[in-house]
C-alpha cells in the first residue's frame, strides 16, 4: 500500500510537471514586440523564440530551481526564476538595450555598479535621455544630477558651454566617448559644440564625482564623464524630427537603421542641423552634426566602425558683461568684445564686430573590437583618429605694428597704426591613438588591464584677414605668429574588483601615465622645448552590504595632473610680451627642465552610503579633498575670455552629496540631489600690480589669500525633478538651486585690497548671487498615427519663472542666463 501511494505521488508530480506552460510576451523599452528573441530554461533542452507578437509559450517539466532567460541581440538578457513565475498569468518582459559587445571590456570596468562600486556617480541610461533630451548640450543636460552647474557664453545653451562638477571646470574633469579621451591633450577642455547631438546617439552615460577612473584617459580631478554611443536597433528604422523655439533656435534630424541584416550586420545613420540666432547679440550658431555606425558580429569577434562629427560655424560671444548689467533685460544682451567697468563709470568701448565668427570641422573615427577568448576571458582594442581644423576671427583694432609685426624688423616700413583689423587665428590638430584593454572574469571578481598610445600635433598661426592703413606688401598669407605643438602619451593601468566576500568587496586601481609637451618651429622667437614627466595615480575603495539594500563605501585616490600647455608659454602671445614660464639661467635662456608652473597633486577621501529598493533610491556620500600646487583661477581672463591659472599652495575642498528617487504612485516619482561643500585657500599668494595714490607709480604688492574661498565653487546646490506619467502624457517639473560664489580668490577682502591697494583690478564686485531656475517638459507619444508608426510631440519652457541671473562669472565678466524661453518639436517614426 505504502509503494502505492509512493508511485502515485510521483506519477502525479510528473504529470503535473508535464502540463506547467508559462508564456507571455517580450518588448523593447518602446513596448515595441521582440521577434525572434530566444526563450530558454537554462540547463535545459526547453526553449522557444518569440514570434512577430512577440509571443512566446514554453510547455515542460521545469526543475524547482530552474532559470528562466530571455535574450536578444543588442538587448542584455533578463533571468527569470521559474519559482517566482505566476502560471496563471501571461509575463511581460521588456528588456533594455545592451552596450555593444564591443564595449562590455570598458563598460564592465569604468561604469559603477548600484550597491557595489565604492565610488560617487550618476548613471543615465538610453531610454532616460531619449524621454526628454530635445536640443540640450551636454553640459546643460546633465546640470541637474548632484554637485553639476553649467554655464554658457551666449546665454541659451547652445554654443559654447562649460560643464562643473563640485565647482572643479571642466578641463579637470575626464571625458571620454566609447572609453577614447576627449579633452584637447594642450588645453584639456572639452569643446562639446564640436561634437553636436552627440546626446541623441547615447546609449549610456555616468558621470562619476571625484576622482576619476584610471582607464579612462586623463586623470581626473574634478570627475569623470563616460558616454558610450549605442544607436543599435534591431528593426529597419526611420524617423525624422523637427522643432523650432526662442530665439529663432530650430532644429531638424533624419536617422534611419538597416536593422538586423543576415543576424550579422547593422547600419546606423543620424544627420541634424542646429541653428539659432543666439540669446545675445550676434550669437548665432550652424552646427550640422552625422554619426554613422556599422556593426559586424561574428561567432567570438564583435567590430563596430564609428564615424561622428560635423561642420560648426557660429558668432563669438567669449565675453562676460558688468555685473550691473545681468538685470537689465536690454543691457544683458549686449556682446562686447572689449569694455571697461571702474565701478562708477562704464565705459562701453568696441562692440562685438558681425565679422567675428568660427568655423571649425572635428570628425572623429573610431574602429572598437572585441574579441570573446573565453566565457571569462574578453580582449578589446579602439584604434582613433580625430582630425581638426578651423579659424576663429576677432577683433584686433587695439593691436599695434609691433604687435603684428609690422615693423622694420620685419620687413615693413609702416607710416601708422593699422585700423580696424580683424585677426584670424587658425589651429590644425591631428590625434591618433590605440586603446587595448583585457579582462578576465574569475570567481572572486573582475580584473581589467589596458594600455593608452595617443599621438597630438598641431599647427597654430595667426594673421590679419583685414584692415585698414595696413603697409604696403602685407598679405594674407603673412604670419604674425606660427608654431607646431604636440602631446605624447602613454598609460598603463590595472584595475581590479575583488570579492573578499559576500557582502565585502575592494577595488583597487593603478594608473601611470606619461605625458610629454612639445612645442617646435617657432616663428621668429625660435622657442623649442619638450617637458615630460611621469605620473603615478592609485586608488582604493571598500565596498560592504549591510543588507541587501543598504551599502556603504570608503575609498581614497591620489591624482597628479600637470598644467595645460598654455601654462608653461603661451607663443600665440609671444609678440605681446608673453615669454616661456621656466627659471632662467643666470647667461638669460630658459632652462627648460624647471618649470615655474607645477603639476597639481589631489588626496581624495570618500565615504557613501547607498540605499537601494523597488520604490526608493538614497544615497548620501562625504568627500574631504587635500590639494598641493592646485591649479586655480586668479580672476583674469586672457584675450579670448578664457580663465588665467595658476597654482596655489595648499587648499581644501570637503562636503557632503545627497541624491534620492522615490516613487510616490504608479504615475508620480520625485527625484532630489543636493550638496554642502567648502572651498578654500589653506595657504596662498598671489601679486598684484597697482598705482600708488600718492606718487603716481606703479607698484607690486603681495596678497596674502590664507582662508579665502576659491573662485568658481558654489557652497550650495539643490536639484528636484517632478515627474508624472499617465497613459501616453508626460510631465516634468525641474528646480534648481545655487548659492552664491566668487568670481576670483580675494573672497569678502576685495574692497579691502582695493583700499590699500587702488586698481589692481577694474571691478568691486566679484560675487556671483545666489540663483533658483526652474523649467518644465511636456510630452505626448503615441503609436497610433496616419502613415507613421510613433510620433512623440513636446513642449520645453526654460527659466519659467523669468528670473535675471548670472549663471557665472571670471573676475569682472559675468555671464547672463537667458530669458524664459520655449522650444516645440515633434518626432515621427516609421
Amino acid at each position: 500500500m505504502k509503494s502505492l501511494i509512493i508511485s502515485f505521488f510521483i506519477i502525479a508530480q510528473v504529470l503535473s510537471a508535464q502540463n506547467k506552460v508559462i508564456q507571455g510576451y517580450v518588448y523593447d523599452e518602446n513596448l515595441i514586440p521582440l521577434k525572434n528573441a530566444n526563450v530558454i530554461v537554462i540547463g535545459t533542452a526547453i526553449g522557444t523564440a518569440t514570434d512577430s507578437k512577440g509571443y512566446f509559450s514554453l510547455k515542460g517539466d521545469f526543475p524547482q530551481n530552474a532559470v528562466l532567460k530571455i535574450s536578444f541581440l543588442g538587448f542584455e538578457p533578463k533571468l527569470i526564476p521559474v519559482k517566482t513565475v505566476d502560471f496563471a498569468h501571461d509575463l511581460k518582459v521588456i528588456l533594455k538595450p545592451a552596450v555593444l559587445s564591443s564595449q562590455t571590456v570598458l563598460v564592465q570596468a569604468a561604469i559603477g555598479k548600484e550597491g557595489e562600486t565604492p565610488i560617487a556617480f550618476s548613471k543615465l541610461s538610453r531610454g532616460e535621455i531619449s524621454e526628454n533630451y530635445t536640443i540640450q548640450d551636454v553640459p546643460e543636460y546633465l546640470s541637474y544630477l548632484p554637485s553639476t552647474t553649467f554655464y554658457s557664453e551666449n546665454g541659451n545653451g547652445i554654443g559654447y558651454n562649460y560643464l562643473s562638477i563640485r565647482g572643479f571646470d571642466q578641463r579637470r574633469i575626464a571625458v571620454s566617448v566609447n572609453g577614447i579621451p576627449q579633452n584637447d591633450p594642450e588645453d584639456h577642455n572639452i569643446y562639446w559644440l564640436d561634437m553636436p547631438d552627440l546626446l541623441s546617439t547615447t546609449g549610456l552615460l555616468q558621470v562619476q564625482r571625484g576622482a576619476g577612473a584610471g582607464i579612462m584617459g586623463y586623470p581626473a580631478i574634478g570627475g569623470s564623464i563616460n558616454i558610450i554611443t549605442s544607436p543599435f536597433s534591431d528593426k529597419r528604422m526611420f524617423a525624422i524630427s523637427a522643432s523650432v523655439g526662442s530665439y529663432n533656435t530650430r532644429k531638424y534630424s533624419l536617422s534611419l537603421s538597416s536593422g538586423l541584416i543576415d543576424k550579422k550586420y547593422s547600419l546606423y545613420v543620424k544627420l541634424s542641423n542646429i541653428l539659432s540666432s543666439g540669446y545675445r547679440d550676434n550669437s548665432w550658431v550652424n552646427f550640422k552634426a552625422y554619426y554613422v555606425s556599422a556593426v559586424r558580429y561574428d561567432k567570438k569577434l564583435t567590430t563596430q566602425i564609428n564615424l561622428y562629427g560635423g561642420p560648426i560655424a557660429d558668432g563669438l560671444a567669449y565675453t562676460g558683461l558688468p555685473k550691473w548689467t545681468i538685470k537689465d533685460k536690454k543691457l544683458r544682451r549686449e556682446n562686447y568684445s572689449y569694455w571697461e567697468d571702474d565701478g562708477k563709470n562704464y565705459t562701453w568701448t568696441t562692440r562685438r564686430r558681425p565679422e567675428e565668427i568660427e568655423n571649425f570641422f572635428q570628425p572623429h573615427f573610431e574602429i572598437l573590437n572585441e574579441y570573446k577568448a573565453s566565457e571569462n576571458l574578453k580582449l578589446n582594442s579602439a584604434l582613433f583618429l580625430v582630425l581638426g581644423n578651423g579659424f576663429f576671427d576677432f577683433d584686433g583694432s587695439w593691436a599695434d605694428t609691433s604687435y603684428l609685426r609690422l615693423t622694420s624688423a620685419y620687413g615693413f616700413h609702416p607710416t601708422t597704426n593699422p585700423a580696424n583689423v580683424l585677426i584670424r587665428a587658425m589651429v590644425e590638430n591631428v590625434q591618433w591613438g590605440w586603446i587595448p584593454r583585457v579582462s578576465w572574469k574569475h570567481k572572486k571578481g573582475l580584473l581589467t588591464a589596458g594600455l593608452e598610445l595617443r599621438k597630438h600635433r598641431s599647427v597654430h598661426w595667426g594673421s590679419i584677414n583685414f584692415g585698414e592703413k595696413l603697409p604696403a606688401g602685407l598679405t594674407k598669407n603673412y604670419r604674425y605668429y606660427y608654431y607646431e605643438g604636440g602631446k605624447d602619451i602613454f598609460t598603463a593601468f590595472v584595475n581590479e574588483n575583488y570579492k573578499l566576500s559576500e557582502r565585502l568587496s575592494l577595488l583597487g586601481e593603478v594608473q601611470v601615465a606619461y605625458h610629454k609637451y612639445l612645442i617646435d618651429n617657432e616663428k621668429y622667437v625660435k622657442t623649442h622645448f619638450a617637458i615630460s614627466d611621469v605620473y603615478f595615480n592609485p586608488r582604493f575603495g571598500l565596498n560592504y552590504k549591510l543588507f541587501s539594500d543598504l551599502s556603504s563605501f570608503i575609498s581614497f585616490a591620489r591624482v597628479t595632473r600637470e598644467p595645460r600647455l598654455k601654462n608653461y608659454y603661451d607663443a600665440a602671445e609671444s609678440s605681446g610680451g608673453a615669454v616661456p614660464q621656466f627659471k632662467v639661467k643666470a647667461d638669460g635662456s630658459y632652462d627648460f627642465s624647471q618649470p615655474l608652473v607645477q603639476p597639481e597633486t589631489m588626496n581624495d577621501f570618500e565615504a557613501g552610503i547607498n540605499y537601494h529598493k523597488a520604490k526608493l533610491d538614497a544615497s548620501v556620500n562625504l568627500f574631504y579633498m587635500l590639494f598641493d600646487n592646485e591649479i586655480v583661477k586668479k580672476g583674469q581672463v586672457d584675450r579670448f575670455g578664457q580663465p588665467i591659472t595658476g597654482n596655489m599652495k595648499s587648499t581644501v575642498h570637503s562636503g557632503v552629496e545627497f541624491s534620492g528617487k522615490v516613487a510616490l504612485t504608479k504615475n508620480i516619482s520625485l527625484v532630489v540631489n543636493g550638496s554642502y561643500s567648502d572651498n578654500f585657500i589653506k595657504d596662498g599668494e598671489t601679486f598684484v600690480k597697482y598705482r600708488d595714490s600718492k606718487t603716481g607709480s606703479k607698484k607690486v604688492a603681495k596678497l596674502d589669500l590664507k582662508n579665502n574661498r576659491i573662485a568658481g565653487f558654489p557652497d550650495i546646490t539643490f536639484n528636484a525633478i517632478l515627474k508624472v506619467k499617465f497613459g501616453h502624457f508626460s510631465l516634468s517639473f525641474s528646480g534648481k538651486y545655487v548659492g552664491g560664489f566668487y568670481s576670483d580668490n580675494y573672497g569678502d577682502k576685495l574692497k579691502e585690497y582695493l583700499n590699500k591697494y587702488p586698481g589692481f583690478v577694474s571691478y568691486s564686485d566679484n560675487k556671483v548671487d545666489a540663483y533658483f531656475v526652474s523649467n518644465l517638459f511636456f510630452s505626448y507619444y503615441t503609436n497610433r498615427v496616419p502613415f507613421f508608426k510613433t510620433m512623440k510631440t513636446f513642449l520645453q519652457i526654460n527659466n519659467l519663472f523669468d528670473n535675471l541671473y548670472a549663471a557665472y562669472a571670471i573676475g569682472g565678466e559675468f555671464f547672463p542666463a537667458a530669458e524664459r524661453n520655449f522650444l516645440v518639436g515633434v518626432r515621427l517614426g516609421l
